[in-house]
């Protein structure tokens, strides 16, 4: 669970999870800043990586196709980043709007271990059976080497509200597991919640410490932002 600001040095680790299928994750990025993961991110354009608003700091790098972090891998792509687009609503002391754009250098070399992961429009859908990803901190508090996966369900909403009582916008969505407590953590920021195949959410925030099962981590909700990704692609 990400507490952007108070927690930075808590913010990066998924608990519960496992090593991903090698092939199973080509639209997920790993944000760079001064020779350190940052954050996670996602493809969702040949030239746009989207990830969390908090994640802002100048000179980012973005890494493409990777899968163990302290490998150079033949699928990699370092590019950097030449513009952010923070979401203007973004709020730092309450993560509402937690949404920020990364425009590339250059387009990604797409292959099939790189390639865009399409926002769902649509989260009236029934299906609660979502999946989370990154490098971040793991239960025992070291950073793998290896991206980690994991099984999450999305929470009703008013079941998240009772977890954080007035501190959920229509703007997040919260996601979590009861009985593994499987979460994401310092360093899974900005990453992915993929349902059905499409990108539903990124990872914002949460308590402390990460993996409660009672505390479900806290995720921007993207059906909220389709028009503003769009339309921030588009101009």
């Amino acid at each position: 669970s990400l507490f952007p600001s108070a927690w930075a040095e808590e913010k990066n680790k998924l608990v519960q999870g496992s090593s991903c299928e090698k092939s199973s994750h080509p639209y997920q990025a790993a944000l760079y800043n001064s020779g350190h993961l940052l954050c996670g991110g996602v493809l969702i354009h040949r030239e746009w990586v989207l990830t969390a608003a908090h994640c802002k700091k100048p000179n980012l790098q973005v890494f493409l196709g990777k899968h163990n972090l302290h490998q150079t891998e033949s699928s990699q792509e370092q590019i950097s980043v030449v513009q952010t687009v923070t979401h203007p609503g973004y709020t730092n002391a309450t993560h509402d709007q937690d949404i920020m754009l990364l425009r590339l250098a250059q387009p990604a070399d797409l292959s099939d271990l790189i390639r865009p992961l399409p926002v769902e429009r649509d989260c009236s859908s029934s299906e609660t059976n979502c999946q989370i990803l990154g490098w971040g901190k793991t239960a025992d508090g070291n950073f793998p080497d290896t991206i980690q996966c994991a099984h999450v369900n999305l929470v009703p909403r008013g079941e998240c509200e009772r977890a954080y009582p007035n501190q959920i916008t229509q703007n997040m969505v919260c996601a979590g597991d009861k009985k593994y407590g499987r979460d994401s953590c310092q360093g899974d920021s900005g990453g992915p919640v993929v349902c059905n195949g499409m990108l539903q959410g990124l990872v914002s925030w949460g308590d402390f410490p990460c993996g409660k099962p009672s505390k479900p981590g806290v995720y921007t909700n993207l059906c909220q932002f389709t028009k503003w990704i769009h339309g921030t692609i588009k101009s």
